[in-house]
């Protein structure tokens, strides 16, 4: 069995959501045909693979690609209460939830048409907490292991237009450093030994969220890229998830935001809090936060390797792998050559 073959199906979308926890059906019905219809680029993330500098890039270049006839809407938008009800921990859900879940349904699908009738006809939406949160990641020591229902909360949303997703990966041992490093920042704990046991031998994988995303939206066309290429470079990452060739005039290539902590900085948050032992074991150190040791780190590798060759050899056919080191789609990631004579920089950023 493949890892596409995982969900069962309610009125033709996937979901492990009971009936009535999922929005009213009503909700459901396609879009118009004609004008109206819309190719819907989602962004998912992940967190800390270079979402934010994505981001930042679309912003920034807003207007050139309006005149491209593509929508942009970043957390900015989806955060000011356009996604009420559907960014919801599936396993708080309530019925009392739905009528929120409901009226945002319907606004989003208002706001596609409006887009549509504005000439638009594609909408670029990035938001990596569509698939989870990294919280959540920390509380159940998995990774994204809600992707599934909560996609399916937005499948209605989206209903009757081509729908194409982009998702970034990154090597496990640098992706949970860089979220533990953004978690303490924010006044998180910081890790015991036996948390960063249970990261290390938690079983979901990169191949799994997207079979996860794969299963929500089964016609979609799904890209993928490794963050230690295009980590700095969120115009080839929008070509990617766009399946265009970009206009020309954009702005901010190759800058990065929201970089990732490094020992140092990490070193002067636990002096603030206290924490001696971790100041001297962090002493020294340079370039990124990193608390897992050689063990742990080689077998984050070692599964993230096995994740890149699955994706290197078709992934099942759910999704298409760029891989930028090579110049080339579904090509093999240079993990000897480019990929580490960069990691020291790569690493850096968020």
């Amino acid at each position: 069995m493949t890892f596409a073959a995982q969900s069962r199906v309610i009125n033709g979308f996937d979901s492990v959501l009971p009936e009535n926890l999922l929005p009213n059906r009503a909700a459901w019905a396609p879009a118009q045909k004609g004008r109206d219809l819309m190719e819907i680029c989602l962004h998912l993330g992940a967190h800390r693979t270079g979402s934010t500098s994505l981001q930042m890039f679309l912003n920034a270049n807003r207007k050139t690609l309006a005149r491209d006839r593509m929508s942009i809407w970043g957390p900015g938008r989806t955060r000011s209460g356009l996604f009420a009800g559907l960014v919801r921990d599936p396993d708080l859900v309530q019925p009392c939830d739905e009528a929120t879940a409901e009226r945002s349904i319907g606004r989003i699908r208002m706001e596609i048409s409006r887009a549509s009738q504005n000439g638009m006809r594609r909408l670029v939406i990035s938001e990596e907490n569509m698939i989870g949160t990294m919280a959540h990641n920390f509380r159940r020591s998995r990774l994204y292991s809600q992707t599934h229902p909560r996609l399916s909360r937005f499948a209605p949303a989206f209903a009757g237009h081509q729908v194409r997703i982009g998702l970034a990966v990154r090597s496990y041992d640098n992706y949970w450093a860089s979220a533990l490093a953004f978690r303490i920042k924010a006044g998180a704990a910081f890790p015991t030994e036996a948390d960063l046991d249970r990261l290390t031998t938690q079983p979901r994988r990169w191949r799994h969220v997207i079979a996860d995303v794969a299963s929500v939206f089964p016609d979609a066309k799904i890209a993928v890229w490794p963050f230690e290429a295009w980590s700095d470079q969120p115009a080839p990452q929008l070509g990617a998830l766009s399946g265009r060739v970009l206009p020309r005039g954009l702005s901010g290539n190759g800058t990065t935001h929201n970089a990732s902590l490094t020992a140092v900085e990490i070193a002067e948050i636990a002096m603030e809090r206290g924490h001696t032992d971790i100041v001297s074991n962090l002493m020294g150190r340079r370039g990124r936060y990193q608390p897992f040791n050689a063990d742990q780190i080689h077998k984050l590798r070692q599964d993230y390797a096995t994740d890149i060759d699955w994706l290197i050899q078709g992934s099942d056919g759910l999704a298409t792998y760029f891989d930028p080191t090579g110049d080339t789609s579904g090509g093999p990631l240079d993990a000897r050559g480019r990929y580490d004579d960069e990691e020291a920089r790569l690493g850096q950023t968020g």
